[in-house]
């Protein structure tokens, strides 16, 4: 058998749909359509009429695109019977069934999308000026957009039958369309049709809106403003234990410079204030590239640099800490600043009246 060619689906325009509604479909509409189409969502089946319930499929769309004449689509999987009827003129024209784009059974909502492909009878489309349908090569087929009339399915499912029965016999035309199916389509066709909404949508969904009593709205209200008050008093007692924990550090630290002589006492609050500012919740970074760091690090790296607040020219041996200790005289270097010799003299002289070590005399002296 030949590869089926492209099915000329549709076509833009201003078209009038099932229900009596016009709508306009423009190019962008219909390659919106072609680029949405995905089989694994829904495949849209080849059928005969426009049935309720998309079957029985003759055939599948395999795939959507767009040209010149509009919408196109590639079939696939045909049955033989079917094809055979077609080349046979019996079903000639075509007729599309698209979701519309606020369906809610829509696979890709927001775009037309198709939901099978109708082949009719002596019942003309709604569409006028698609290319004709068939299953030969390099011919393209035709796409109506239409309902049939009542009862028009059944007289083609039951010639359909007819001219099975004389192709291949009444045993084989019973194995795939008995009398009895084509009697059920006509007592379907005949049944009064439901109210639906306008351009193929399908019926909307029931809904059941859950009613909650004022009490109840006011427990819920009460139970979510104590959790979020749980919430944020847990945030705050965490980010309080965070900061003690900075705080502390900190202290030590101030603590560590005053005893290397690097820090005076009385400058120990202020150091430590600053060292909790520039470590708070959103930390600062200093410098660039590989040497950038976080303030507080930077802070504490220049800190501990610093020179010493009582610094000579030359450190005092063991001897002459004895000596100064008991109150003897201590020998500066040569280039010792005369006003640091002079602020050392002070301090010694004052643990000599208080009988203090040197770090408390400083403390009082430099005060």
């Amino acid at each position: 058998m030949n590869t089926p060619a492209p099915l000329h689906i549709f076509k833009p325009g201003r078209q009038t749909a099932m229900s009596g509604v016009t709508l306009d479909f423009t190019d962008a509409d219909l390659a919106a359509c072609a680029a949405a189409y995905d089989p694994a969502l829904h495949e849209a089946p080849i059928v005969i009429g426009h049935p309720k319930h998309d079957a029985p499929a003759y055939g599948w769309v395999k795939s959507l695109s767009t040209n010149a004449d509009g919408l196109m689509g590639e079939p696939h999987q045909m049955d033989v019977s079917f094809v055979e009827m077609v080349k046979s003129g019996r079903l000639k024209k075509i007729s599309g069934s698209f979701y519309t784009p606020d369906a809610p059974a829509n696979p890709v909502p927001g775009v037309y999308y198709l939901r099978h492909v109708g082949f009719l009878g002596a019942m003309p489309p709604a569409i006028k000026g698609l290319k004709q349908v068939e299953f030969a090569e390099a011919e393209e087929g035709v796409v109506e957009f239409g309902e049939l009339p009542a009862g028009a399915v059944s007289r083609i499912f039951r010639g359909l039958r007819e001219w099975m029965i004389d192709k291949f016999g009444l045993a084989e035309a019973n194995k795939a369309l008995s009398s009895w199916d084509v009697d059920w389509i006509q007592e379907q066709a005949a049944q009064p049709e439901p109210e639906v909404s306008p351009a193929f949508s399908e019926p909307d969904p029931v809904t059941k809106e859950l009613t909650v009593t004022p009490e109840q709205a006011a427990a819920l209200e009460a139970e979510n403003t104590k959790l979020k008050g749980l919430v944020a008093f847990a945030e705050a007692e965490k980010k309080k234990l965070l900061a003690d924990q900075r705080h502390d550090d900190h202290a030590s630290f101030a603590e560590g410079l005053i005893a290397d002589g690097t820090l005076a006492p009385k400058h120990k609050e202020t150091v430590v204030a600053l060292l909790d500012f520039a470590d708070g919740e959103q930390v600062l970074e200093f410098g660039e590239g590989a040497a950038k760091q976080a303030l507080p690090t930077a802070l504490k790296g220049f800190l501990s640099e610093l020179p010493r607040v009582v610094e000579f020219g030359e450190h005092a041996t063991k001897g002459k800490a004895s000596a100064a200790d008991a109150g003897g005289v201590v020998d500066y270097g040569e280039n010792a600043d005369p006003e640091r010799v002079q602020l050392d003299q002070k301090i010694r002289s004052h643990m000599r009246e208080h009988s203090v070590d040197y770090a408390t005399a400083a403390n009082a002296v430099i005060k």
